[in-house]
């Protein structure tokens, strides 16, 4: 979808008519019948029954309706606000974040910004959340790995960079009895294993050549402290390898194998396509993207 749809339909089931909304838009009768038709074939859907010239939306628009309407109002609000003023203070930021990002990526890849004055609003939620705010134009950035359900990255609301970040083994040193940097899944079989929860759909490799683990946790920065604490290993990916060296100082004991056959953690960097942007908010994206690139070398799992 494309906004000159959105922007049609939404004048269509506000209005009741095309004429009417053809005549709010500033365009022709047939364009916006046009658009309409065009809307609905690349939804596969019928969005309106016609009958004598009239047209009556069926349940699907209805349902369209509900999910554009709050984007549209926020448009529109926007519209209002930057037209009444004659200078604009770069606002603050808002990026949400799955947990693990969090930790410690986020803060660290803003942290310059931020001393130079700029405000920031960091919050975390869970990956469907974070999709459904961002679907809402909530807020400037969005940073998540995967949930229980696929990243869209054709969404018509917002845009996504993909990040494939290795996996890891973390146990104390000397529990496993390996050499080199990595390891087969086959090789932590036995030990005290952690992953993420069951419907993660990145640990469901990993899940399936191991016994199901006794604990299981929802973010892997817990779940490695967890593991290390209590002489076990915990799986997880590239950015926690970071995060636990960052935060911990090095106090722990630690070793960090990569897991050779694991497909890697997918991370997703999200803007959307219907908030102002800012040069501020661009450079907090630029920075967290480069953020995201380092953790991506398999050649240095301990980037902090």
């Amino acid at each position: 979808m494309k906004y000159h749809q959105i922007e049609a339909f939404y004048q269509v089931m506000l209005t009741g008519s095309i004429s009417k909304a053809a005549k709010n838009l500033g365009r022709t009768q047939p364009a916006v019948s046009m658009t309409i038709a065009t809307l609905e074939e690349q939804l596969t859907t019928t969005l309106f029954d016609r009958h004598a010239g009239r047209i009556s939306p069926r349940a699907e628009a209805e349902v369209l309706f509900q999910q554009v309407s709050p984007v549209m109002a926020q448009l529109n609000d926007i519209r209002h606000h930057f037209g009444r003023l004659t200078s604009i203070e770069v606002p603050r930021i808002s990026i949400i974040s799955s947990g693990n990002a969090g930790t410690h990526l986020v803060p660290t890849a803003i942290s310059k910004i931020a001393a130079g004055g700029q405000q920031f609003r960091l919050m975390i939620g869970t990956s469907a959340s974070i999709v459904s705010e961002m679907e809402n134009q909530l807020h400037d950035i969005a940073l998540t790995d995967e949930g229980a359900f696929e990243v869209l990255t054709n969404s018509p609301l917002f845009e996504v960079e993909v990040f494939n970040i290795p996996v890891y083994a973390v146990s104390p040193r000397g529990l496993i009895s390996t050499q080199g940097d990595t390891l087969l899944t086959e090789e932590i079989k036995g030990y005290n294993v952690c992953t993420l929860y069951e419907e993660n759909r990145s640990s469901r490799q990993i899940r399936s050549k191991i016994a199901p683990p006794k604990v299981e946790f929802s973010n892997f920065f817990p779940m490695a402290c967890f593991a290390i604490s209590n002489g076990g290993v915990a799986v997880v990916d590239n950015i926690t390898c970071g995060a636990m060296r960052a935060l911990t100082n090095g106090s722990l004991d630690v070793v960090y194998h990569r897991i050779s056959d694991a497909s890697p953690s997918h991370y997703y960097l999200i803007r959307p396509k219907y908030r102002p942007r800012s040069k501020v908010a661009d450079k907090c994206y630029g920075s967290l993207k480069t953020a995201l690139l380092s953790y991506e070398d398999i050649s240095r799992p301990d980037r902090t």
